[in-house]
């Protein structure tokens, strides 16, 4: 169950960053599926908390234990820290990027795209520094 809570967590992932990333190209080209594209990657955003939470939940004493056993501890006290906080926030920062291509201020949403993709990116980067740390 763990692996294919895992590899859902990562496809959610990687969807919401290909599809931030295809919002911000459909913004400069005034593409007519931004609209719809926007909505899909905030339900996207949300349903991304479900494995995260099966993860966390049901996983993550295990992972808290060996990461601040192995050589790096401080991958859990900042990195995953960080981490949990920023993704919690993902879904709220995607909302309302995508209701504002919903209230023809798309272009004005460029900046809040740009900033999804970062941080998603970030999530994704510090994840995989926190498996290192558990694995170092």
């Amino acid at each position: 169950m763990r692996d294919l809570v895992y590899f859902g967590h990562l496809i959610l992932g990687i969807s919401v960053v290909v599809a931030s990333f295809l919002v911000i190209r459909g913004i400069k080209t005034k593409a007519s599926w931004v609209k719809p594209l926007s909505a899909l990657t905030a339900t996207i955003s949300w349903l991304l908390l479900l494995p995260s939470s099966i993860l966390y939940i049901t996983f993550y004493p295990a992972t808290k234990t060996l990461v601040k056993a192995g050589s790096w501890p401080w991958a859990h006290s900042i990195i995953m820290e960080t981490k949990e906080h920023w993704g919690i926030l993902l879904p709220l920062f995607v909302t309302v990027a995508a209701l504002m291509v919903y209230n023809g201020k798309a272009e004005e949403s460029k900046k809040w795209w740009i900033l999804i993709l970062v941080v998603s990116i970030l999530i994704a980067v510090m994840g995989r520094i926190i498996k290192m740390g558990a694995l170092a």
